[in-house]
């Protein structure tokens, strides 16, 4: 039953050409057996019938909102266009391609005023396109399996890694907006670097083994559509979170190791992939290196004299051995 003195959440959709799936998507959300949320949805410039269908379930939902972009702001400032709209005590994030269940959003506040947690996360089903068939995520993916998001800095950011689907979860507005955790612009991968900012200022988040998200996919063979620009933009974002960690004060040589290490793995990744001459991979190989270079301050001793020798080694080779070089220093 409908009770404006409950929590307003806000359902957050960026919107990009994306006619085939918009209607189902929001049906979904009008579905919910919550019913105090409002949908903002960012028309991303869009070049086909979206941009009708948002303004057509706008006139019939007064709770549906719409921004209209103008050009493509890509994903990351579409996000944060939607971030600095939502009026929700909690938002959530829906891809306009996906669809939630009924009780996607009763479910996880009900968890997050239950729990007092700033972040829930619940599971999901694989939808397959070409059938609708619905697989677990467990089932293909096995960091699901895990229950416990962990307290120490070092756990959370691999809690992050394993869990960089910000279209998972029910966020509280204030956690987002106090500690300004925002997306990084022109990072291909943009959940990843949002995610780790997320989880190292959560006080409480928690896990939920419900199944309550419908991720569709066209090959359910394939969990990434392009793995080597995957890869590209897990280093941008490795890259980025090197100069994010000092500015927000974090502290502990542990967790300074682990983001060095994850950095050092992200440049490995690439020796894998050729990539076309706009992403500029040597570059951003080398600003990787730099990036260590300039925190290995916060690391113990022996770390930061290791680190040190790294980034000096790295002033001298060419851009195309940096791959190599990382794979060298395991």
């Amino acid at each position: 039953m409908y009770n404006d003195k409950r929590p307003l959440i806000s359902v957050l959709i960026p919107v990009y050409n994306a006619e085939k799936f918009l209607v189902a998507c929001l049906n979904g959300v009008l579905a919910q057996t919550y019913e105090n949320f409002e949908v903002v949805c960012a028309n991303n410039g869009s070049e086909d019938e979206s941009p009708r269908i948002l303004e057509e379930y706008a006139r019939k939902d007064a709770r549906i909102k719409v921004i209209q972009c103008g050009k493509n702001q890509g994903i990351a400032g579409v996000r944060n266009m939607l971030l600095e709209s939502a009026t929700g005590e909690y938002i959530a994030f829906v891809d306009a391609d996906d669809r939630i269940l009924p009780d996607y959003l009763n479910r996880l506040l009900e968890t997050a005023l239950e729990r007092q947690a700033d972040v829930v996360r619940c599971l999901y089903y694989f939808l397959d396109e070409r059938d609708g068939s619905q697989t677990p995520c467990e089932a293909r993916c096995k960091e699901f399996l895990h229950v416990n998001p962990g307290n120490t800095p070092v756990q959370r950011l691999q809690t992050a890694l394993d869990d960089s689907q910000v279209w998972l979860k029910l966020i509280k507005t204030s956690l987002i907006k106090e500690n300004q955790i925002r997306f990084a612009p022109g990072v291909l991968t943009e959940d990843i670097g949002f995610e780790i900012l997320l989880y190292q200022h959560a006080k409480n988040p928690v896990f939920i083994q419900d199944h309550l998200y419908l991720y569709r996919v066209a090959n359910p063979n394939s969990l990434s559509s392009n793995k080597a620009i995957s890869a590209y933009g897990t280093l941008q974002a490795m890259v980025w979170l090197c100069g994010e960690f000092p500015r927000r004060h974090f502290t502990g040589a542990a967790l300074y190791a682990k983001l060095i290490g994850l950095t050092l793995q992200a440049v490995r990744r690439m020796r894998k992939y050729t990539l076309p001459e706009e992403y500029p991979v040597s570059k951003t190989c080398r600003a990787a290196f730099e990036a260590i270079r300039h925190i290995r301050s916060y690391c113990g001793y022996v770390q930061r004299m290791k680190y040190q020798m790294y980034g000096w080694l790295a002033g001298y080779m060419k851009d195309e051995s940096l791959s190599r070089f990382a794979c060298w220093f395991r």
